[in-house]
């Protein structure tokens, strides 16, 4: 064959000589190279490939990968990290322990036994060493991987010889110290718990030991099981910085006790590489991801798990198909997200080990070995930060709550004693009332689970005894059948088994609905009455503090964390077709974990005495008989109903939890009252005094923390090099604090766009950085069409090059009109304005509710998350070029009892009870505004203007005594219009519709509208 008849193996690099498919191919590319193959000695495929890249490289060896100095410098950074971490901790234990006993005790019901959490953290920051975790599925390579990224073949990497242990690996700057320690496991004898035997040395510098080291690394008994906790190795490796340790660890999925040995280390890791196997049919395994997400949530405790800290390498990249290979890439990254939240595509590695390692071997570059190494060093320091920030969450947390605790005494202080027996009695009832409401809300939620999972076991045993499930679970194809090992085989074909079973449940499962109807059940429940405890516990803390519901907020958001577990949830109900075969929350591995039939039963392991691959109708008649076994080992199991009622009682378990933390949370208010009383009581006076050198060692020490958080730990969104922004322009808009600015925003994702910049003018300071902080996570919850976008945040130095005076920067949606723009103006037709009943009136009443439409839901959303906007003005309201309607300045909005005495926003739109004072406002004020921003919808008109000329004294009594802009001017609104306008600028709060009524009237209008 002539080379030229086919060019597509044109070798362009020496990647390409890998991708060479057979041996006659390499023959072709020879003479395309001018290589002479005569005298050679080529036989095989990998011997052409050497030749070919040799004359590529033409005898030069490639430059070795020395550590990157970035490594090093992050290393040495977070050394610096961890003492200033240390110092706060210190300054926090000193500011905890100069309490009262009362504020103390309050303290350690909310964060039981801190005083042993302060050492017990400041230890484990001071610990130099850092652990990167490899884990994933079995045979996915993981070993491999790690010989592979330390350039040495070190553990073995067989399909026969996988890792059955705990290694640690340690980098020794000894260039002659190379040895491994075996730690053998403790064990029981008859019973009684045996001392394990002493360790065991293995010399690495000889092939002997070498070999022994490798054998013990996959040794196991016929249990499946190793005899080593784990073995340590240490080993003059280039690519390890000194207080490295990299971990290797047996596959998820090769046996249940697996687990134990991952989680233990979990709890203790920087960070974690998850190996796939992407030559696995579907790619990811979901019951094994979800396994080691189980672990991960656990290991993770109250910090909760950041997946910033996660890197993923999906192995045997070669063995897809080209042109499958954008599919197979979308399904593993839907898949992995589903369970790493917020994982990122430039996390995920695609590739394949075995051809990065041929590449080692011919001494050549190999560009997928050179990014995974880059990911490797980029994962550290964001491992490094992210531990780091599970310590700032718990510091920031307890902080907030002294703050809390120390407000509280103030406002009680500044009280009569008769006052606060008042309020005290009110909050007991009220937390008695909460707590019966959560009570019921679990019992019923249990007794109706009680009664559907004995249900759901008759249906479950009627599909084990059907002929159905028989005809599928019998039948076995010579590619399912299990290895013929002697020592596995019974385990493996258990574990095969038992995934079918799970994998046919699962199906039939989701055919009927019946998990996702009983999880439907709980989050409605959820929902409903969680939703709504949480918007009391915020009132009735609010109140304690005399309105300052802002510090209640912070304080939430510090205790409460993210929730990988929910998330999860929430993301899985929503993909009815994923396959949930998980032994941790699927109803098929719950089934076939029910009977009481073991791998190492010795009945079991005789169904596979004479188990020969070469004999394929033999194995899979064992197969079918060892099935048959353990089908009946389920069926006779009595366990089945009590397990099912356990199996969906998890899903109530967490919720349980989360009842019994609300009235606990709120106990410990109950109880720092009663302290409090009994103080006041005591006239124990020199307390008071020292509130506000408590008060301000909290606030500067807290804000100290953010300060570092900002400095050191944050993960800004965007660079300032990412915003296209002429600086000497003048700003758009001006607020007390900030600037906005229109520039335009780089990304990877979304390319050039336009943004709104705002900038704060002063730089960050410990006085400050709370509120921005809080504020940024105000508008990263918020996620609305009618919410103007928060991108993001990013920052500038007002002093560049000494890198001084941080200047915060927030990145939003940019909006080009206000609702201002659209109707005030004598161009614009408003219903007000034109004849009434004309279909020029009826096409503008139209127009006009759909704003107020789009206007009322943004609103009530707000309001659905606890906050009150408060500044609600058609200036305010942003539209976009589309006609979309989106609220701005809801970084000024408040917890609805954190608005206490303050105003803010335009007096003509201020609700009677903002202006006066008189009384704590709730949502009810956005109403009257909007009712006033209606009024202007419809005449055209700037309400300001209009009470300006109609004001005779002051704006307050004049809106007491009934001021209110008319709506009988000219062409007045129809009669159910006029009615709700005047009913939203009633006097009294609760004469007020709520926002909803709103958005129903106008949804109603619309649809009546267009069906004329």
């Amino acid at each position: 064959m002539s080379a030229k008849r086919d060019p597509s193996w044109y070798i362009q690099s020496k990647e390409n000589a890998f991708q060479i498919p057979d041996l006659k191919t390499a023959f072709d590319v020879f003479k395309l190279i001018d290589v002479n193959a005569k005298g050679m000695g080529i036989k095989t495929k990998d011997d052409a490939v050497r030749v070919i890249i040799e004359k590529l490289d033409k005898g030069v060896d490639p430059e070795k990968k020395q550590p990157s100095k970035g490594l090093k410098k992050a290393i040495e950074d977070d050394q610096k990290h961890k003492a200033k971490l240390v110092d706060k901790y210190e300054r926090s234990q000193k500011l905890y322990n100069e309490l009262p006993s009362n504020y103390k005790r309050d303290l350690r019901q909310v964060f039981p036994g801190i005083e042993e959490a302060f050492e017990t953290r400041k230890a484990e920051i001071k610990k130099s060493e850092c652990t990167i975790l490899i884990v994933g599925e079995t045979a996915a390579g993981k070993s491999s991987l790690i010989n592979l990224l330390l350039g040495e073949s070190l553990l073995p990497s067989s399909q026969l010889g996988c890792t059955s242990t705990i290694v640690e690996i340690r980098s020794s700057r000894e260039p002659n110290r190379r040895t491994a320690t075996g730690f053998f496991r403790s064990y029981t004898e008859q019973g009684q718990p045996k001392k394990a035997p002493s360790p065991v040395m293995f010399d690495l510098t000889s092939q002997v030991g070498g070999d022994q080291f490798r054998r013990a690394v996959a040794e196991t008994d016929e249990d499946g099981l190793s005899p080593y906790d784990r073995i340590e190795v240490t080993w003059p490796f280039a690519m390890l910085e000194e207080g490295i340790v990299i971990v290797d660890t047996p596959g998820i999925g090769g046996g249940s006790k697996v687990g134990k040995h991952v989680e233990r280390y979990l709890s203790k890791s920087y960070g974690f590489i998850y190996v796939v196997n992407s030559a696995n049919a579907g790619g990811v395994q979901k019951g094994r991801l979800q396994t080691f997400m189980r672990m991960v949530v656990n290991a993770a405790g109250a910090e909760g798990y950041n997946s910033e800290s996660t890197m993923v390498v999906c192995n045997r990249w070669d063995m897809v198909p080209g042109s499958d290979r954008e599919a197979v890439k979308q399904d593993t990254f839907e898949k992995l997200s589903s369970f790493f939240t917020d994982l990122k595509q430039s996390q995920i590695h695609y590739m394949s080990i075995m051809e990065a390692m041929k590449a080692v071997s011919m001494k050549t570059n190999y560009a997928d070995l050179d990014r995974l190494q880059t990911m490797v060093e980029r994962l550290l320091p964001d491992s490094l930060r992210s531990r780091l920030n599970a310590h700032y969450r718990w510091l920031s947390a307890v902080l907030k709550r002294i703050i809390y605790t120390l407000k509280v005494s103030k406002v009680m202080a500044a009280k009569s004693v008769e006052t606060i027996k008042d309020e005290l009695h009110q909050v007991k009832v009220q937390i008695e009332k909460l707590e019966q409401n959560a009570k019921d809300s679990i019992n019923y939620l249990k007794s109706g689970i009680n009664a559907e999972s004995d249900l759901v076991s008759q249906k479950v045993v009627q599909f084990l005894q059907s002929r159905d499930l028989a005809a599928r679970l019998f039948s076995w194809r010579a590619d399912e059948l299990p290895n013929d090992d002697k020592k596995k085989v019974a385990g493996d074909a258990m574990d095969r088994i038992a995934n079918k079973l799970a994998h046919e449940i699962g199906a039939w499962e989701r055919e009927h609905n019946l998990v996702t109807g009983i999880k439907d059940k709980i989050i409605r429940v959820c929902k409903r009455d969680f939703e709504l405890m949480e918007e009391q516990i915020a009132k009735i803390e609010g109140a304690l503090l005399g309105g300052d519901g802002k510090i209640v907020r912070d304080l939430h958001q510090s205790v409460k964390g993210p929730s990988p577990i929910k998330q999860s949830w929430l993301k899985s109900k929503g993909k009815g077709s994923e396959d949930d075969v998980s032994t941790y929350k699927g109803l098929g591995g719950m089934v076939a974990g029910v009977g009481s039939l073991k791998s190492g039963d010795k009945a079991f392991k005789k169904i596979f005495a004479d188990y020969k691959l070469k004999y394929t109708d033999k194995c899979i008649a064992i197969m079918q008989s060892a099935t048959k076994a353990f089908l009946e080992s389920i069926l006779q199991s009595k366990s089945l109903q009590e397990k099912m009622l356990k199996f969906f009682s998890r899903f109530v378990k967490d919720i349980d939890a989360v009842a019994k933390m609300i009235p606990d949370f709120l106990k410990a208010d109950l109880e720092l009252m009663q302290d409090l009383q009994n103080e006041m009581a005591d006239k124990q006076v020199h307390l008071r005094e020292m509130f506000p050198k408590l008060l301000n060692d909290s606030h500067t020490l807290l804000g100290q923390c953010d300060i570092f958080y900002v400095n050191h730990i944050m993960q800004f969104d965007y660079d300032l090099s990412d915003l296209i922004w002429d600086r000497q322009t003048r700003p758009v808009g001006s607020g007390s604090f900030a600037d906005v600015y229109i520039a335009s925003c780089r990304s990877e994702r979304h390319g050039v766009f336009p943004v709104a910049l705002k900038v704060c003018r002063d730089p960050l300071k410990e006085s400050t950085v709370s509120d921005i902080l809080l504020e940024d996570r105000t508008m990263r919850e918020l996620d609305h069409p009618n919410i103007v976008r928060y991108y993001g945040a990013t920052y500038t130095f007002r002093h560049a090059q000494q890198k001084r005076d941080m200047q915060w920067i927030m990145i939003m949606e940019v909006c080009n009109y206000t609702l201002k723009d659209k109707f005030i103006s004598p161009e614009v037709s408003n219903p007000g304005k034109l004849a009434l009943g004309s279909t020029a009136q009826l096409d503008a009443m139209v127009v006009m509710a759909d704003f107020a439409l789009q206007l009322g839901k943004g609103v009530f959303y707000l309001h659905q998350k606890g906050f009150v906007h408060r500044d609600l003005k058609l200036e305010n309201i942003l539209v976009t070029e589309n006609n979309i309607v989106k609220l701005t300045d809801v970084g000024l909005t408040k917890q609805t009892s954190d608005i206490a005495q303050s105003i803010v926003g335009s007096p003509v739109y201020m609700a009677p009870e903002v202006l006066t004072q008189e009384q704590n406002y709730d949502h009810k004020a956005d109403v009257y505004s909007i009712a006033i921003m209606l009024w202007e919808m419809w005449y055209g008109r700037d309400a300001a203007d209009y009470i300006q000329q109609q004001l005779f004294g002051p704006l307050e009594k004049a809106i007491k005594d009934g001021l209110r802009p008319s709506l009988k001017m000219t062409t007045k609104p129809p009669e159910p219009w006029y009615e709700l306008i005047e009913r939203s600028w009633a006097y009294k709060p609760e004469d007020r519709p709520s926002v909803d009524t709103h958005c129903k009237f106008f949804e109603g209008f619309i649809r009546d509208a267009r069906r004329m």
